[in-house]
């Protein structure tokens, strides 16, 4: 990581602790759903196992779908959502910073904001019903890599979702969508074991599986060492494909350009190309009024979108008196 990357995580970390009360709080009640969930499963299992899970498994299989669940959905994506939604992305097509780059280290330091809740949660665990160990050494090392692939995979899933904000204009319904697909699908609220045959194939041919099931399966040594194996490269597999195509869609997004208020309240300026690439539109706000640039960039030639109808924007610049 260079300086710039170190500095952006930095702050992102300084930012979500900024408001100590309520950090803490979320620290010492955050495993409350770890509790009640454990709780749940050892009267359901009480009377023997339910397909291949008896209670000591369950509860390593609880805490680590718990552990991965944690750093993936509080992981600060709303941070990234406003920039979009408010117009900030128009400011930071402008930047020598690669944006998916920029919003993953600032992901990563999201994650050391997290990282105490989640300790406290399975320390607490631990202490009340106890931590079964891994089957054997190399088991709980595999383990341990699962976990780190699910922290690139975790923002893979996450920024794909931020970037529909483009086409949506909002995120609350994007959010509660997305974390109720992977807690079912990953298997977090019921083992994948126990879906029907049909949608268990549906869970294994996405990437949500790997946040729980993957890295338990390995732990209590339902698959042995090839098949650990097996699912790691698939795990990685995903992480590159994700990465990827967040790539091709924010080369998608950034070509949707939203001007909310209409001309008579803002003015726009076109900042000359940078060699080959886009050219940049961005407005310069008076004080009181309410229009903005909301989304992106266009080459030239392309329509704008406004309130209205679509206008080229040569024809604009003339309009408006710009060069």
């Amino acid at each position: 990581m260079t300086s710039v990357d170190l500095a952006l995580a930095r702050a992102t970390f300084l930012r979500r602790v900024a408001y100590k009360g309520n950090w803490l709080f979320t620290v010492i009640v955050g495993g409350a759903g770890l509790l009640a969930s454990l709780a749940l499963w050892e009267h359901v299992l009480a009377d023997g196992d339910l397909a291949g899970y008896d209670w000591h498994g369950m509860r390593a299989y609880l805490v680590i779908g718990y552990f991965a669940m944690t750093l993936t959905v509080g992981a600060g994506d709303w941070l990234i959502a406003t920039r979009i939604l408010d117009g900030l992305v128009a400011i930071d097509l402008t930047k020598p910073i690669d944006f998916q780059r920029a919003r993953a280290v600032e992901f990563i330091g999201g994650l050391f904001a997290t990282i105490p809740g989640a300790a406290v949660a399975i320390g607490a665990a631990a202490a009340l019903s106890g931590l079964p160990a891994p089957v054997s050494p190399l088991a709980g090392a595999l383990t341990g890599l699962s976990l780190a692939l699910t922290f690139p995979l975790s923002f893979g899933v996450i920024y794909l979702g931020v970037l529909t904000c483009f086409w949506t204009r909002r995120y609350m319904g994007v959010l509660w969508a997305r974390d109720s697909i992977i807690l079912f699908l990953s298997g977090m609220l019921v083992p994948v074991a126990l879906f029907p045959d049909w949608l268990e194939v549906v869970a294994w041919s996405l990437p949500f599986v790997h946040f729980t099931t993957t890295p338990s399966s390995i732990y209590l040594g339902r698959v042995d060492t090839a098949g650990s194996l097996g699912l790691l490269s698939l795990q990685a597999a995903w992480v590159i494909g994700l990465w990827w195509l967040g790539r091709l869609v924010w080369s998608r997004a950034i070509r949707k350009v939203t001007i909310h208020g209409g001309l008579r309240t803002a003015r726009l300026q076109r900042l000359p190309p940078l060699g080959e690439g886009p050219t940049h539109v961005h407005s310069r706000v008076s004080s009181g009024l309410l229009g903005h640039v909301g989304l992106g960039a266009v080459q030239p030639g392309h329509h704008l979108r406004i309130p209205g109808r679509p206008v080229r924007l040569d024809r604009l610049d003339r309009r408006m008196g710009l060069p």
